[in-house]
């Protein structure tokens, strides 16, 4: 699934006949993990065929995070023919366009280039108001999760239950979990999970007297606020907002929601939390992301994390953590495919060294197969 953000930016050239032209750099365009910059040649960028003649206009993207699919538009606007001493614009197809859509990021460039995009006398005669040209210019970025979520089965689960209908009911068991007890409703918990189910009857009998409500208490060891994410889970089909189990919504809590989902088989709860793990995705976590991965056996976040490590200095930047020596020293299979995967989108055999580092700390392959740190 996938989703788009975007921005506009405007930008004034001043067009004088016959001097030369400076550069002109709009304002950063930056949303979630990308900056941008569009960089405007009034008489072409050097080395560019034909500079001096063209207006060319070039997108710099200043991140490499993450691969995204980038939509690029710009217009230079041009005067109505009857309003040009009152700076009116023409109608839209008039006007000069420059537009793109690519895969970032590209091997071996940051910047996107459109020569020609209209001549220096077009662009005097035609656009100018007032000694200035403008050029509108719109950014869009694809954001695609690689990680798919499955359709509900919160209404199979519960078909058939009064509780559906209008409530669930007199709570008839409790949970006790991390100092804190959970009173729940043992249809709906055991229509959600076969291992709720199992936790349930196993400890159908073990109340002092026939009328007190069954105590469970679980091996498991989760805190009480991922417990009670669980729950809204299973009784609401969504994640947990804001505080409204006790907390803040973290990577942590997210991470250990994840856990608790593996441990309770909820295999729809397990991929809306890799979902929301991935959106929230970075250099300073993705370490520890893959970690929870590997742990909660999730492939599909796992693969998405080792596919962001390959990207720009990412694999770099994490290198030192502890959460990426953990990795290597408990998954050292996850390593060798961070190796594999980085070498073959970076160049083969001794890639990783030139993409995992520059002038700095740099990962090493050996002879013998053995990795170094070394700087």
């Amino acid at each position: 699934m996938q989703d788009s953000v975007g921005k506009f930016v405007e930008i004034s050239i001043a067009v004088v006949p016959g001097a030369g032209a400076c550069t002109v750099v709009s304002k950063e365009i930056a949303f979630d993990d990308h900056s941008w910059t569009v960089h405007c040649y009034p008489r072409g960028a050097p080395g560019e065929p034909g500079a001096g003649g063209y207006l060319s206009i070039h997108l710099v993207n200043h991140t490499n995070v993450r691969n995204a699919k980038v939509l690029f538009q710009a217009i230079v606007l041009c005067r109505a023919t009857d309003m040009a001493g009152a700076g009116g614009v023409a109608p839209p197809r008039d006007n000069y366009h420059a537009s793109s859509v690519f895969e970032y990021p590209a091997v071996g460039t940051r910047r996107f280039p459109w020569p020609r995009v209209v001549g220096v006398r077009d662009l005097h005669d035609c656009c100018a108001v007032g000694g200035y040209a403008t050029v509108v210019c719109g950014l869009a970025v694809l954001r695609h999760n690689p990680i798919p979520a499955p359709p509900s089965t919160y209404a199979a689960d519960l078909a058939g239950l009064l509780e559906a209908r209008k409530k669930f009911g007199e709570p008839d068991a409790s949970f006790a979990v991390g100092g804190r007890t959970f009173d729940v409703v043992r249809s709906v918990l055991a229509a959600r999970s076969s291992v709720l189910k199992a936790e349930l009857d196993a400890t159908s009998g073990d109340t002092d007297t026939p009328a007190a409500m069954p105590t469970i208490r679980p091996e498991h060891g989760f805190s009480a606020a991922t417990f009670c994410a669980l729950l809204l889970y299973v009784y609401c089909d969504r994640l947990p907002r804001g505080g409204e189990v006790g907390c803040a919504v973290t990577t942590e809590l997210v991470g250990e929601l994840l856990a608790a989902a593996e441990w309770y088989a909820l295999g729809r709860l397990k991929l809306l939390c890799a979902r929301r793990l991935w959106d929230g995705l970075c250099v300073a976590n993705v370490s520890r992301t893959l970690r929870y991965a590997v742990r909660c056996r999730c492939p599909e976040l796992r693969s998405a994390c080792i596919d962001f490590l390959t990207v720009g200095h990412n694999l770099k930047e994490a290198f030192p953590t502890e959460d990426f020596g953990w990795l290597m020293k408990n998954s050292p299979e996850v390593y060798e495919e961070i190796k594999r995967r980085f070498e073959a989108k970076n160049g083969g055999g001794g890639a990783l060294a030139a993409g995992a580092g520059d002038d700095n700390a740099v990962v090493c392959t050996s002879s013998s197969g053995q990795s170094s740190l070394s700087g």
